[in-house]
């Protein structure tokens, strides 16, 4: 597999997925090495706001490239596979939002790298897979995205089935956040998140991301002492309370931007 993302310029980075030697869009050692890089450099950059990340008509991606996995077989693949692991920690916990654009099959590894982002919009003919216990695996680094995105049971349940999970379905468990019926329908869907998305303030989104992460495992109370510290630290911010008052006069905040497809979001 090999990563493509032409402008960087712009507030919105759309990243291509696309088929490495072998000609699949496969994770292998290169792909993850870029997008371990572009990822890292996305977080640095002043500039982005929303990383988009889509692939090809038909197939978003197989997962990791098994080929190469027996082709190593009897090596410790731990590094290999903690890179993979490593950049989905890396996508999940990145700064800036992420949505991923899903047009046909999404297996194994690939099913992870959708659940690892904020919004997914997928077409009608998007299938989801896990075959990793037909091959006598588990999708052990999948399931710990899958399990933010949808109940246990349903993750553990297509573990276990390995079967196809079709759109419709993957939208109802919470893999899937919107459901489109063809590209068309897709890029109009991207337009109008990217719209909303460019509204939110960058600070925001990085904070409210890694919020959410950490009161995943506290109980009520200490979620909700944490939730008014949280909101009192912000109130202090010159920035924020900058956009509080410009919002009660009717007035966009400094870091609205419309979305202008070829050339990111600019201007207000």
């Amino acid at each position: 597999m090999r990563l493509r993302c032409d402008a960087r310029d712009g507030s919105v980075w759309r990243v291509r997925l696309e088929p490495g030697s072998k000609g699949e869009v496969a994770f292998d050692g290169a792909g993850l090495e870029q997008l371990d890089r572009l990822l890292q450099d996305a977080d640095e950059s002043r500039r982005c706001r929303v990383l988009v990340i889509e692939s090809n008509p038909g197939v978003f991606c197989k997962g990791m490239d098994l080929e190469f996995l027996v082709a190593h077989a009897g090596e410790d693949q731990s590094e290999k596979l903690l890179a993979y692991a490593r950049c989905m920690d890396r996508l999940r916990g990145s700064s800036k939002a992420v949505i991923c654009l899903i047009d046909g099959e999404a297996m194994g590894g690939g099913v992870g790298l959708a659940a690892a982002a904020d919004v997914v919009i997928a077409t009608s003919r998007s299938v989801f897979a896990l075959p990793e216990c037909v091959l006598g695996l588990i999708p052990a680094m999948v399931l710990p995205l899958l399990c933010e995105r949808m109940p246990v049971q349903k993750a553990r349940w297509m573990a276990l089935s390995s079967r196809g999970v079709k759109a419709e379905e993957a939208l109802s468990i919470g893999l899937v956040d919107e459901l489109v019926e063809g590209p068309i329908q897709l890029e109009q869907a991207l337009r109008r998140n990217l719209k909303r998305l460019l509204r939110a303030g960058p600070r925001a989104v990085a904070r409210l991301k890694r919020y959410s992460s950490e009161i995943a495992p506290m109980g009520r109370s200490e979620a909700l002492e944490l939730g008014a510290e949280q909101t009192a630290k912000d109130l202090l911010e010159l920035e924020t309370i900058a956009a509080i008052r410009g919002f009660m006069s009717g007035e966009s905040p400094v870091w609205f931007e419309r979305y202008r497809p070829g050339g990111g979001g600019r201007g207000k």
